[in-house]
């Protein structure tokens, strides 16, 4: 048996071509803060739209984009033409099917929101040159406009009832009070405009940090200052019940976000079901793991004593991320090309993240241009919550082998399209009604990641094998407790003591983790639901291949085919079928 080649995708016919050069500069053009995250910086002097008119302006931009697909469909003839033509519909459909559930009125929660996001984008921003400055200072001239348009769709929001829990919305008036300053060296903003590069000119300087003064002082203090007593009284309005469903055609809501974040059509009541059935599984093997320790405890009480043992927390910062990159370039680094066909070329660079409001860690792509490395953030603010036996499986979900070679996979894939390398990794909460970030393929990834740890043999130590089945056994309970909140009727303390009893995650962490499912439903069932379709698909590829299997290879087809699921599992199958005798 001889294996067919791995072939980079590529678009072949002129026609499709056109028609997603088209669609990806449209979107860039549309959303400059996308294009600043993705490393294009023509309109960085620019912020999105995000009035109510622009929403409906891009739903009938993407009606036309998918009438232009009904045209090219008929041209497409060779089979890499049709992978990316599927994809190019999936993020049309998916915006519009999502779009009349509003998920853009509800711009603001305690993890994303322009509170958080706008420092964010002036670090994707470059500064070498005189003009750089002179944008950022555009954008923050236009900021004021934004922050009443958000405040314009919270308030449509009310009206029609769609709006956040309570518990969404912690900590963002104090969030949005960072910027209400007399000063300009209380703001957070003024942290761009204190260093310059060389060669700048000192009048130049001057004339900058004077113009940042006077915007930071006066429209930006006074706008932010009239969104923080706006989102001061809306609290009024959240609604009391955790569940989307709760919320008027919350049903459908739900069942939606569903589809959008797991890019299948499970229902909510059947992944209740697989995340019970996951987490007996996971229990056996951690189970094992206490067995082996020389423990005589059940899971739930070993969770709960290792949960409480400070030898296994950091006592500082520094010592957190030293250790996080020690695993990352010492330990994972050496074993990739065991698993492999290439090692991404992008820099991973391990940072502190500033904000307390975000999750223990995330990942941030790098710049397509260059500019910017792909980030491993770990929120330092949480160091006591992060225990060291979870730390090797954390860096290989964040970095590598995880969402960072995929990002980096498809960054440097030189054939592949411009509208699949970049995907606006960023306003989770305005699902269902935005384009997709193919959640199920890329949580999925990530979390498939993690057990690659066994194949690399880096789980020698049984604390960090069990941390790892703790992790996979909270991703598990992901899809119990997020069905139950909003499908169920789940209270949140119901939902934090299933946690509790199931997985060995400090309290402080499950208490973040249930806020999370409450802020943003549905996005949490993407892990297990794109991790397990993974692992079926290489049993199946290991099963039916035989000695002939290639993990190398079967890496790459999936990491060529990211995007919905039906699609990996088709491209997946296609693999395997073509194996043919020699």
């Amino acid at each position: 048996m001889a294996a067919l080649q791995h072939k980079p995708v590529t678009i072949l016919s002129p026609a499709l071509q056109k028609l997603a050069d088209d669609y990806i500069t449209w979107r860039l053009q549309d959303t400059p803060e996308f294009a600043s995250l993705s490393g294009f910086h023509d309109r960085d002097d620019c912020l999105d739209d995000m009035s109510l008119k622009a929403y409906h302006n891009r739903c009938d931009r993407c009606q036309e984009f998918l009438e232009r697909t009904k045209v090219v469909e008929d041209e497409l003839t060779h089979h890499v033409d049709f992978v990316n033509f599927k994809i190019l519909q999936a993020d049309l459909l998916t915006f519009i099917d999502g779009f009349p559930f509003t998920g853009f009125l509800m711009p603001l929660c305690y993890l994303s929101g322009v509170h958080l996001d706008f420092e964010l984008l002036v670090s994707w921003m470059i500064f070498k040159t005189t003009e750089d400055y002179r944008k950022l200072l555009s954008r923050m001239e236009n900021l004021p406009v934004q922050l009443k348009q958000i405040e314009e769709l919270m308030r449509e929001g009310i009206k029609k009832g769609i709006v956040n829990h309570s518990s969404s919305l912690a900590g963002v008036t104090e969030s949005l009070t960072r910027f209400v300053v007399e000063s300009a060296e209380e703001s957070p903003l003024w942290n761009f405009f204190e260093t310059f590069p060389d060669g700048m000119l000192p009048d130049d300087v001057a004339d900058i940090q004077t113009c940042a003064r006077t915007l930071i002082t006066g429209r930006l203090s006074e706008g932010f200052k009239e969104l923080r007593n706006f989102t001061e009284n809306y609290k009024i309005a959240t609604r009391s019940n955790p569940a989307i469903n709760s919320l008027p055609n919350g049903d459908a809501l739900y069942r939606q976000l569903v589809r959008f974040h797991t890019t299948t059509n499970m229902t909510p009541e059947e992944i209740h079901q697989v995340g019970k059935s996951e987490v007996a599984r996971i229990e056996k093997e951690m189970a094992k793991i206490i067995c082996e320790l020389g423990y005589d405890m059940t899971v739930c009480d070993f969770s709960s004593f290792i949960r409480n043992d400070r030898k296994f927390y950091f006592n500082n910062p520094k010592d957190l991320l030293l250790e996080i990159q020690r695993l990352i370039h010492e330990v994972i680094a050496p074993r990739l090309p065991d698993i492999f066909t290439a090692v991404p070329k992008t820099e991973l660079r391990v940072v502190a993240d500033p904000s307390p409001d975000r999750t223990l860690a995330f990942y941030q792509p790098a710049a397509i241009d260059g500019s910017r490395p792909g980030l491993y953030k770990v929120n330092t603010q949480l160091c006591n919550a992060q225990p060291k036996y979870d730390l090797l499986t954390l860096s290989l979900h964040e970095g590598n082998p995880g969402h960072h070679l995929h990002s980096a996979y498809l960054l440097e894939s030189p054939n592949m399209p411009l509208f699949r390398k970049i995907f606006e990794d960023r306003n989770y909460q305005q699902a269902p009604s935005r384009f997709p970030f193919y959640t199920a393929f890329m949580e999925g990834w990530a979390l498939y990641a993690e057990s690659l740890g066994f194949d690399m043999n880096l789980f020698e130590d049984p604390f960090d094998r069990y941390g790892h089945f703790s992790n996979e056994m909270y991703r598990a309970c992901r899809l119990v407790v997020d069905t139950g909140l909003h499908c169920f009727g789940w209270t949140r303390e119901e939902a934090v003591t299933y946690m509790t009893y199931h997985t060995a995650l400090a309290l402080e962490n499950i208490e973040n983790e249930v806020n999370r499912y409450i802020a943003l439903p549905g996005q949490a069932l993407a892990y297990k639901i794109g991790q397990l379709k993974i692992k079926q698909l290489r049993q199946k590829a290991t099963s039916s291949l035989g000695k002939n299997f290639s993990l190398k290879e079967f890496h790459d087809v999936v990491l060529t085919n990211s995007g919905p699921l039906d699609l990996l599992d088709d491209e997946v199958n296609a693999w395997i079928e073509a194996y043919t005798p020699v």
